[in-house]
């Protein structure tokens, strides 16, 4: 199958684009689906005017582009639902809220929506760099809990791996610094010690299945009492130019609260963030 841009006519869809239009130049059918459901939020001109610079774009790169302008289904989710096929193959790009709001940048989208259902690979965008064109140079992607959620996400990184300069993996350990230091140093070094282990992993599996040089992947390991804002910092520290990111399960079972760890990522990242979900 090939990837599909989940596209509504605003800017923000055209920075997302060019994510998709890369990820699409990275699969083998090198074909972009744009979809766009009818809601009369867009004035025409504008609107063929968007679509034509993201056709634009991927026939630069090779990659041929097809628009599909489909009817609304009880909303756009409903339309977007009916349009695009269901299964582990089909790749679907979409974006969060471009303003935090009371809402937050996730919640209540219809990314969000599309996450929770769990029947494709799903990776919703929030663009906070819009010169990169698609292109994140280095990624930071953090990782925690049951590898097979980061696992589930090598097939999007997979769109990603000819871009990527640098892929940094990070698992940050959630502990009290004060209660970290008051531990036996013997406690400390197997807690941490398990921590390498598990990342390393990680990097292991991710190496195998994705065609990337090993020289260019990294594994880090961090103590933290809050591994949003530990993130944050690495992001920065590492130069990342996309963090890469697992939509948590219980986030997605009773939606995206305001404040939950994500929201904070999204809003507070000093680049741009892939919130991912692979199909079950």
């Amino acid at each position: 199958m090939p990837v599909y841009l989940a596209y509504d006519g605003s800017i923000n869809a055209s920075w997302i684009s060019r994510y998709a239009v890369r990820m699409a130049a990275n699969h083998p059918e090198r074909r972009l689906n744009i979809i766009y459901i009818e809601d009369a939020a867009v004035p025409a001109p504008a609107l063929e005017a968007g679509l034509r610079r993201v056709e634009f774009e991927a026939q630069a790169v090779g990659v041929t582009a097809e628009v599909m302008i489909r009817p609304m289904r009880q909303g756009v989710p409903g339309g977007l639902i009916d349009a695009i096929p269901e299964g582990p193959e089909t790749f679907i790009v979409c974006g969060t809220r471009v303003k935090m709001g009371r809402r937050g940048l996730l919640r209540g989208t219809i990314s969000e929506r599309l996450l929770r259902l769990r029947r494709y690979n799903v990776i919703a965008i929030r663009v906070v760099q819009p010169g990169l064109l698609g292109l994140p140079g280095n990624l930071l992607a953090p990782v925690s809990g049951d590898p097979r959620g980061f696992q589930a996400g090598i097939p999007m990184l997979s769109l990603m791996a000819r871009d990527i300069r640098l892929l940094h993996l990070l698992h940050v350990l959630e502990t009290k610094r004060s209660r970290f230091s008051l531990m036996p140093e013997a406690a400390n070094a197997r807690k941490l010690a398990g921590a390498m282990g598990y990342i390393r992993g990680i990097e292991a599996d991710l190496l195998d299945k994705l065609p990337i040089d090993p020289a260019r992947v990294d594994s880090h390991v961090r103590m933290a009492d809050n591994w949003t804002r530990e993130t944050i910092v690495q992001a920065a520290r590492l130069h990342a130019g996309l963090i890469f990111v697992e939509a948590p399960i219980l986030g997605l079972i009773g939606r995206f609260g305001f404040g939950d760890a994500h929201e904070r990522l999204l809003a507070d990242s000093p680049c741009d963030v892939a919130v991912y979900r692979g199909a079950v």
